[in-house]
């Protein structure tokens, strides 16, 4: 039943490749029978929950379930509607057997997961989800960390947070960017990651990025400049001889970012014309996005607050269309940061300050920051 999805706003149903567009009042009866298989309702029942204050017959629902039956008969094999005579109505679902032979190769497999790893590399949220929901189709099966990506990158931070069925050392990382983006102590990130990484416990492919850019980036954020330098040129030389080329662009950024709190607007400017032709290698979405931030700082530095705001508002606008929910609370901390650190700008700020706390409801932040603290203190 999980791979058959519900889209109330176009009362569409899904099941892998089928789409069936259903009418208003059928799909909120089809979803009435969804949402209790198994249970028989009467028609007095299904009138009152569908057709509530509305004057139908005994007809109007045999009409209608005849018009979902209908419609269903693309994926009748796996679902019906049965009809208990002289009782009423309820849904029937078949287990379904996976017979694909693609699961059992390891050469699909790995195909899917090198497409899956190219689609988060270009920030493609859309085909992300559709690879992620139809899964069983192509014939394989994403591996733990992936499914963390996943919900990570949709923002179901809480669920990250809360699910204390998946060890905590494989949410760790996640876990710990949460944290960042809800706590103001920008020094006790720090300390997390530092703690963090002298465990042998987080997956490899975390430590190295919580070592050679997470790290770099908190000491530039907590004002230990000197400490960051010395980092970054360690990171560069690392990431260029582990070929970690999505890396790169981020190494570029936080190299723009210590230009700019070092306030040498002459040296800033030089260093963003080389670096804006460099990000022409790295057609990646999210990183063109995070570019737009750093063209906003620069129009700080310009005293140009309407076109800050302009490209401020492109990044956040091109995360969201990328699906990238962290990068939304990423950028507004960065921004947030720099609004603050120039000073002159009260209603920018304020303008960033109440985005993010929007963003924090609707992405159910409120109350993590304790949750996440609670499992860091301990375990790490």
């Amino acid at each position: 039943m999980q791979d058959i999805k519900l889209f109330s706003d176009d009362y569409i149903v899904k099941y892998r490749s089928e789409e069936i567009q259903l009418l208003r009042k059928e799909f909120q009866l089809f979803e009435c029978l969804f949402r209790n298989p198994s249970r028989v309702f009467t028609r007095a029942e299904l009138l009152e929950l569908v057709w509530a204050q509305e004057d139908p017959t005994d007809r109007t629902i045999d009409d209608h379930i005849y018009r979902v039956r209908k419609k269903l008969t693309p994926i009748s094999p796996l679902i019906s509607i049965e009809t208990l005579r002289g009782i009423g109505y309820r849904l029937k679902i078949r287990k379904q057997e996976d017979v694909s032979p693609l699961n059992q190769d390891d050469e699909v497999s790995s195909s899917m997961n090198m497409l899956f790893h190219k689609y988060q590399l270009y920030g493609q949220g859309d085909a992300l989800k559709l690879l992620v929901e139809n899964q069983s189709v192509f014939g394989f099966e994403l591996n733990l960390q992936s499914r963390l990506y996943i919900n990570f990158m949709n923002g179901n931070f809480r669920w990250i947070a809360e699910a204390t069925e998946i060890s905590f050392w494989d949410r760790c990382f996640y876990l710990l960017h949460i944290y960042s983006y809800i706590a103001q102590d920008k020094n006790k990130c720090l300390d997390y990651f530092k703690r963090a990484l002298l465990s042998d416990k987080v997956p490899e492919e975390h430590q190295f990025e919580m070592e050679w850019l997470n790290q770099v980036t908190l000491l530039a954020f907590t004002g230990k400049w000197e400490e960051a330098k010395d980092h970054l040129k360690q990171s560069v030389r690392v990431i260029h001889e582990k070929k970690v080329e999505g890396f790169i662009p981020n190494l570029y950024f936080i190299e723009l970012y210590l230009i700019f709190l070092q306030k040498d607007s002459e040296w800033a400017k030089k260093r963003l014309k080389e670096i804006e032709r460099e990000l022409e290698s790295y057609p990646f979405s999210r990183e063109q996005a995070s570019f737009m931030v750093i063209k906003g700082i620069e129009s700080l530095y310009n005293g140009d607050e309407a076109q800050a705001k302009h490209f401020f508002d492109t990044s956040l606008d091109q995360f969201i269309d990328a699906r990238y929910i962290p990068g939304l609370f990423i950028s507004l901390n960065i921004i947030i940061f720099f609004i603050s650190d120039y000073g002159e700008y009260y209603e920018l700020h304020q303008i960033y300050k109440k985005r993010l706390k929007r963003y924090e409801l609707d992405y159910k932040l409120t109350g993590l920051q304790y949750i996440i603290s609670r499992q860091l203190d301990t375990l790490l």
